[in-house]
């Protein structure tokens, strides 16, 4: 720390995780984004995370954490708020319950709903700390705004919260919360009774079923896969189920097995030179290339496609494109809503990367190969018409002593095993897999489905720039871009406010797929469908930001505000919203830089705190917008609305644009 050492108070941490450890709680290093949460519990159990910002919803009678089983407890965000420049600020803190805000020890915000005075900070490090009891028999919610000289109210930008990424009982629960990550991944629980309701949602995804799979994958490749999946794709999580001598032979039986009575429909057709190139083209444009390699074995955490064309029959790899998630419910591929040519254009694409074929593959017994699939647990795992689990220990899951496995090889790294091992032996490890926290939930598979392939947050870069070179020799979309219109060169939108961006409602159905036309059509980027993923999902962004979710919107429409609105969104006496946006049935009639979505979209899908948030200040929300601001000092220059009151001819507008989404769901449902 600046100044030299500070003096530390130090606690015990209770030892409730399974691990103890002896924890400074003042910040000694601030070198990593994100604040330090920690929670306790009136039993004086403990737990601690990283905290993106301050921000929490826990519904009432839940616990904040897969660790803790009591819903009565107290949270403390500790870390570093780090400014660029001198400010001038005011601080706000939103919620239920008791809560307090320290800024370099002294009390800024005394409780909630209570703003600080003007507070001037020097650039640099300052201690920050949020101290929160949640209210008795009432939902939990807390969320830490602040407003300066230059912009109104807004939350708190997470890229200016620092703090001490070696704070050892944060190490001791991010270890745990992998751990039981890994519990998941390895589906540990498919053979080892964890003796409990799981609720942890990544254990309810089934695993990728074997009904008719000899017609979709090659049985050369399914006996490399079952002989040695890592070998042949190095982020797998599947165990290589046969070893030592004769292992080769037992998985060629097993492939067998699951390939009898299939029909691959005769020799492979050659791919069309130009579905090859349209599909290179949708590969390209639809930024595979940031979660794939073109190479056969892949690289860090991307998948290798170099020998998609041993794997599938050519017409199964369609569909499979077309479907990720039919036959795999937990797969991580979404789908992006190709038509059957579209599917076919990229099928061939990949199948002329790397080899098409196997070297004649070992014959297998299929008789010999159910026996040994049986025996094996692969319908522990697996699903297959005529078959079922077999119990193939009484050993439970936290009964388990190591964490290597006698009978597969998971090729754990020492790290991973020592996670795995420190989570069975945890005091609340059993009892965290009946638990469900949306918030952690969210961030775990904002990392998993790798969401900032395409998207930025917190001020870093999305993955799209890394890897172009790779895919720089494919063809580009068939549509052109208009220099005169830079807005269309814009990739897709930032995930800052996502949790309170889109209404829950409209972000469950736009995960899932469901919203069709688009909103910004003219982005050749496709937002891809999660489907298995999609409600716990939209909700677990929502509890992130602070957010139960629900719409409290007015049902009943204002009707002078929707005229207000309707007269300020017009050419004549408005803002010109019309030039670039179409409005319901009317086409934007003046577009310059970029075209802007669909304004009846926008009642529907955008929250109110959000609408406001986006039109006081459109370039502070998403830098790069070429939306304009118009509210300056929360007035606008339209002086015959509310005599100028932005915020409320902002709300007028609002009012409008939900009266049109409103008459055209009337439409739809009549």
């Amino acid at each position: 720390m600046r100044g030299g050492a500070h003096a530390v108070a130090l606690s015990w941490l209770a030892c409730g995780l399974g691990v103890c450890a002896l924890v400074a709680t003042q910040v000694q290093a601030a070198d990593e984004k994100g604040l330090v949460l920690r929670l306790e519990t009136l039993a004086g159990k403990s737990d601690t995370r990283k905290s993106r910002t301050v921000t929490l919803h826990v519904p009432k009678g839940q616990s904040p954490s897969p660790f803790l089983r009591s819903s009565d407890f107290t949270a403390r965000w500790e870390g570093k708020l780090l400014l660029e420049k001198r400010s001038r600020l005011v601080f706000h803190l939103e919620g239920t319950g008791e809560a307090k805000l320290r800024i370099d020890d002294d009390l800024i915000v005394s409780a909630i709903g209570t703003p600080s005075e003007s507070k001037r900070l020097s650039s640099g490090e300052h201690d920050i700390v949020v101290e929160y009891q949640p209210p008795v028999g009432d939902d939990a919610t807390l969320r830490l705004l602040w407003e300066g000289r230059d912009f109104s109210k807004e939350p708190i930008d997470p890229e200016v919260f620092r703090h001490d990424g070696s704070d050892a009982a944060l190490e001791g629960s991010t270890a745990l919360r992998r751990g039981r990550s890994l519990v998941a991944q390895k589906r540990c629980g498919s053979c080892h009774s964890s003796g409990t309701e799981e609720l942890m949602p990544e254990l309810l995804l089934k695993g990728p079923s074997l009904d008719g799979i000899g017609g979709r994958l090659r049985h050369g490749w399914l006996t490399r896969w079952i002989l040695d999946p890592r070998k042949v794709r190095p982020q797998s999580h599947m165990p290589a189920v046969f070893r030592g001598e004769g292992a080769e032979e037992k998985a060629a039986h097993v492939a067998a097995y699951l390939s009898a009575g299939s029909d691959p429909r005769g020799a492979d057709p050659l791919p069309e030179k130009e579905r090859v190139e349209k599909g290179g083209a949708i590969f390209r444009q639809q930024n595979c290339i940031s979660c794939h390699t073109l190479a056969e074995t892949g690289e860090g955490q991307r998948i290798g496609l170099g020998g998609v064309g041993m794997k599938f029959h050519p017409e199964a790899l369609a569909k499979f494109l077309q479907d990720p998630a039919k036959f795999h419910q937990g797969t991580r591929m979404p789908a992006f809503g190709f038509d059957e040519e579209e599917a076919l254009s990229v099928a061939s694409f990949l199948r002329s990367l790397g080899a098409k074929t196997d070297s004649q593959p070992l014959k297998g017994d299929a008789s010999k190969g159910r026996v040994l699939a049986q025996s094996a647990g692969c319908f522990n795992c697996h699903e297959r018409e005529g078959e079922q689990k077999e119990s193939l220990t009484e050993i439970g899951l936290f009964d388990l002593t190591s964490s290597e496995c006698s009978e597969v090889g998971y090729e754990l790294s020492s790290e991973m095993a020592a996670e795995l091992r420190a989570f069975l032996t945890a005091e609340s490890g059993q009892d965290s897999l009946a638990q469900f926290i949306p918030a952690e939930y969210a961030e775990r598979q904002y990392q998993e489905l790798r969401c900032n392939a395409c998207h930025t947050r917190d001020g870093e870069d999305s993955l799209r720039s890394n890897f172009l070179e790779e895919v720089s020799r494919l063809g580009t979309s068939d549509g052109k871009v208009d220099e005169a219109k830079p807005a269309g060169l814009a990739g897709p939108p930032p995930l800052d406010h996502l949790g309170f961006k889109l209404k829950l409602d409209w972000r469950t159905r736009l995960f899932a797929g469901e919203i069709q036309p688009k909103v910004r059509r003219w982005l050749p980027d496709r937002m891809p469908a999660f489907h298995s993923r999609s409600s716990n999902l939209a909700l677990g962004f929502s509890y992130a930001a602070g957010r139960s979710g629900l719409d409290r919107s007015p049902k009943v429409l204002d009707t002078e505000k929707v005229g207000v609105g309707r007269a300020m969104t017009g050419v004549e006496a408005g803002l010109s919203c019309g030039a670039c946006h179409s409005i319901g049935d009317k086409a934007a009639i003046a577009v310059f830089e970029g075209e802007g979505p669909n304004l009846r979209a926008s009642g529907e899908r955008l929250t109110p705190d959000y609408f406001h948030l986006w039109m006081n200040d459109p370039p502070r929300v998403w830098p790069g917008t070429i939306m304009p601001k118009y509210a300056l000092d929360g007035k606008t220059p339209l002086t015959q609305y509310y005599d100028g009151d932005s915020r409320k001819q902002f709300e007028a507008i609002l009012q409008y644009l939900r009266s049109l989404s409103k008459n055209q769901n009337n439409e739809k449902n009549p």
